[in-house]
């Protein structure tokens, strides 16, 4: 039986599959895992698990003869220390189930749609270069932006496999942890009647928490050991 933890997995997939082509990066993908022929943008995993059946020898031979620096353990099933790697974070998958009301966007959100705007939230999200502007194009992903006064916040938000992704939230006021309380109404304009799912870590998986977000269950993120000495 698919979980709610599978269907955002496999979202996660798509979105990550989604940046990495608007770089010019294809994938390739097994039973178990997903990856990358190259190495991945900032910020995004070379190679993610799609099943928790997903074995460490799986992952062994998927990896051999490729330059892998980062795996996301999607089931925090695998230990990987033996390949190489080290624990970067541990985070839970958490899920929204959708908006009671659709409601209009509030004057402050909008989803952008120009270049101009892109540039004004990768600047504030610190995702300069990263996320491209053939994403503005696609109708299964909507960048939302809020600005208020000196701050600005911000998530993106993608739909594939009955869900919606929610990545990248972000708020300019670090003090300000409010817009976990605004996606699921401002996703509703745009995406109605479908359960909202992503994974956080630390303080922003207690923000979360604190608007009604629930814990899923676990994953981990994997990186080279030579990497923070690199």
């Amino acid at each position: 039986m698919t979980t709610h933890v599978d269907k955002a997995v496999i979202n996660n997939i798509v979105w990550c599959e989604i940046v990495c082509e608007s770089h010019g990066i294809s994938s390739i993908s097994t039973k178990y895992l997903w990856g990358l022929r190259s190495k991945a943008p900032t910020f995004y995993p070379d190679v993610i698990s799609s099943k928790q059946d997903a074995t460490l020898e799986e992952v062994r031979r998927f990896i051999s003869n490729k330059e892998v620096f980062s795996v996301k353990d999607s089931y925090a099933s695998l230990n990987l220390s033996t390949l190489g790697f080290q624990v970067l974070f541990e985070a839970e998958w958490i899920s929204y189930e959708s908006a009671k009301n659709t409601e209009p966007l509030k004057a402050e959100w909008e989803v952008i749609t120009t270049e101009e705007k892109l540039v004004k939230w990768a600047s504030s999200s610190g995702l300069e270069g990263v996320i491209k502007p053939t994403l503005l194009k696609r109708k299964d992903v909507k960048l939302f932006m809020c600005e208020e006064g000196d701050t600005m916040s911000g998530f993106i938000a993608n739909v594939s496999n009955q869900v919606i992704g929610i990545t990248n939230v972000f708020s300019t006021n670090e003090e300000d942890n409010s817009v976990w309380g605004m996606i699921p109404k401002v996703v509703s304009s745009e995406f109605p009647k479908l359960p909202l799912v992503g994974y956080e870590h630390g303080e922003s998986l207690q923000n979360a928490s604190q608007f009604g977000w629930k814990s899923m269950g676990p994953l981990r993120v994997w990186i080279k050991s030579d990497m923070e000495s690199s």
